[in-house]
């Protein structure tokens, strides 16, 4: 008897004529898994690379004294960005300038002032609510 020879027992599967034992096959199963693992490393990717470009672009940049708009975003859900004083940013957003900017996601400003925590920045800015003339 050949020890490389494989002989059905009783309940085992086919015996291919090359010897190795065919494996259970599920069609298409290892596909999807990859693509889903794929796609979820690339969404991972670019919710990294949003949080970090708003940090490098909206976090370092913003001081006391500047005048910046806040509004909805898809992946944060608020954005803050840094505009001219004297800018009109259209009907739905209000020119607000910042009197403080504090270190940290979780700070809290006096009474009167817009408290924006800026997590993706670690940052807390106060801004003023009141209007800023084109001279602001």
């Amino acid at each position: 008897m050949n020890s490389e020879q494989f002989y059905p027992g009783p309940g085992a599967g086919q015996v291919p004529a090359h010897g190795q034992p065919l494996a259970a096959a599920r069609p298409g199963s290892s596909i999807p898994a990859r693509k889903l693992i794929i796609a979820a490393v690339i969404a991972a990717l670019l919710i990294a690379a949003a949080v970090i470009g708003h940090a490098v672009a909206s976090g370092s940049s913003i001081a006391a004294g500047d005048c910046v708009v806040t509004n909805p975003t898809v992946l944060s859900g608020w954005d803050i960005k840094k505009v001219a004083c004297n800018s009109d940013p259209g009907s739905s957003l209000v020119v607000q300038k910042v009197e403080s900017v504090q270190s940290g996601s979780s700070g809290a400003c006096d009474p009167g002032l817009t408290t924006f925590q800026d997590q993706p920045a670690n940052m807390t800015y106060c801004l003023s609510d009141s209007s800023i003339g084109a001279g602001g």
